[in-house]
């Protein structure tokens, strides 16, 4: 009974919901201080096309793990 084998496979739905719930709440963490950080120098001025497709990334990867936990059945 491992970290990513929670047992039986009742529990495991709820387990891979909960680990999405997780992988969602850090990246929307990160994609907040991405966007601060793309506030931030654009206000001061300074080039902000690496912050800005850091961005990018984050919020895609936001809405696939977003889609993946509605889609399971829990």
């Amino acid at each position: 009974m491992g970290l990513f084998n929670p047992g039986s496979s009742s529990g495991n739905v709820r387990a891979k919901a909960q680990r999405l719930e997780l992988l969602l709440g850090l990246l929307g963490f990160f994609a907040f201080m991405a966007m601060l950080q793309l506030v931030i120098l654009e206000v001061r001025g300074e080039p902000a096309v690496g912050p800005a497709l850091l961005l990018a990334a984050l919020l895609a990867l936001c809405w696939l793990v977003w889609r993946s936990r509605r889609n399971l059945d829990v």
